[in-house]
């Protein structure tokens, strides 16, 4: 009588566990423990850790939203769409002149010729943002900001000053008793402000061509003249001067930039005069050089 009562009570206890095949216990080396039960649908540990076998197969885990799959991917789409790679950052260089020049307020005296060989321009552009105006990422403004430090030699021995009304006029070197010159300088030196439309083009299977345009702001930081000679004995001397020389404190370039990868070709050309045109000849600085982006 006992065995029989030890059997009926042994069945009664495996019976009902063995019944609940659908109950799967993993421990792996995961965060925590995971168990799963298709009846009740209980999972102990988030969607993003679990991993589930059931009936030999692995289920990953996924994100369920109650956005619609559609809006998910319209969203996704217009956030891409503002994400552009613009062209603006980097160390740009080159040759400045000057163009549409107008001395008739000097009798024709075309003082700030320059040395255009020695006379040169470097942009130090440090930061740049881009915002695409098509989905396909293809067509984008620009914006950022550089500096600007321009040289220009001047091509003979003088440099300039201003006169008691204010007057830029040229000062030869001889009444400063230099004589033996290596180079008369002024220089400059922008804080520079972008605002370009940029459309690339497919050029390879993975780097893109470019081309750009637009206006560049500046704000003049700096400006001075600066006259390396040598003494009688040999001796190398600098003269320098700070001034603002009647410049004008805001300028505006026209710019284009076309390139491959992180190299291009550029050009400058300064819409504004740069100097007061009511005390100074009319000038306007334009520069072509080569640039390399990162």
């Amino acid at each position: 009588m006992k065995k029989v009562v030890v059997y009926v009570m042994f069945m009664v206890c495996v019976l009902p566990v063995s019944a609940r095949r659908d109950t799967v216990v993993i421990r792996d080396n995961w965060r925590v423990d995971t168990i799963r039960q298709k009846s009740e649908k209980v999972d102990t540990v988030v969607r993003e850790s679990e991993m589930i076998i059931w009936d030999n197969t692995v289920r990953r885990p996924r994100r369920y939203s109650e956005v619609p799959l559609k809006t998910v991917r319209e969203e996704n789409r217009r956030a891409l769409r503002h994400l552009f790679r613009g062209h603006w950052s980097g160390f740009y260089l080159g040759f400045v002149n000057f163009a549409n020049t107008d001395y008739s307020k000097y009798g024709g005296d075309d003082f700030m010729e320059l040395d255009w060989g020695n006379s040169f321009a470097m942009q130090f552009n440090l930061f740049s943002h881009g915002m695409g105006l098509n989905e396909r990422r293809t067509l984008g403004v620009v914006t950022g900001i550089g500096f600007e430090y321009q040289r220009l030699c001047f091509d003979r021995d003088i440099t300039i000053r201003k006169d008691e009304h204010g007057m830029l006029r040229p000062l030869p070197l001889d009444e400063l008793g230099i004589g033996n010159t290596k180079r008369s300088t002024f220089k400059t030196l922008y804080m520079t402000i972008p605002l370009l439309v940029e459309w690339q083009f497919p050029a390879s299977v993975r780097r893109r061509a470019y081309l750009s345009t637009g206006v560049v702001g500046g704000v003049r930081l700096h400006s001075k003249t600066k006259i390396v000679y040598k003494d009688e004995n040999g001796d190398k001397h600098r003269k320098k001067n700070s001034d603002s020389y009647g410049m004008i404190p805001l300028k505006a370039d026209w710019t284009v930039h076309a390139g491959y990868h992180g190299v291009c070709l550029w050009g400058n050309y300064t819409l504004t005069n740069m100097f007061k045109k009511s005390k100074s000849p009319e000038l306007h600085p334009y520069t072509i050089g080569v640039g390399f982006t990162f």
